[in-house]
């Protein structure tokens, strides 16, 4: 069975971690910022396991640290 995540959470792991939603418009996105800004899209539904992961690694993180963080 794959990864699978949601926009929402993808702002909330982040979020667990420091990050902060930058207000913005346009783009059907959110940025967070923290020691880096990554962007976020905002659509709803699962979110591709590609698209979370390259997220993740922006911020310096992998699928694995966000699996241990829904526990």
């Amino acid at each position: 069975m794959g990864f699978t995540t949601t926009a929402a959470e993808m702002m909330a792991f982040p979020a667990s971690k420091g990050y902060v939603r930058e207000t913005g418009r346009g783009k059907h996105g959110v940025k967070m910022v923290g020691a880096t800004r990554i962007p976020i899209p905002a659509h709803p539904g699962n979110m591709p396991t590609g698209t979370a992961r390259k997220i993740l690694a922006q911020a310096g993180y992998s699928i694995n640290d966000v699996i241990e963080w829904r526990r």
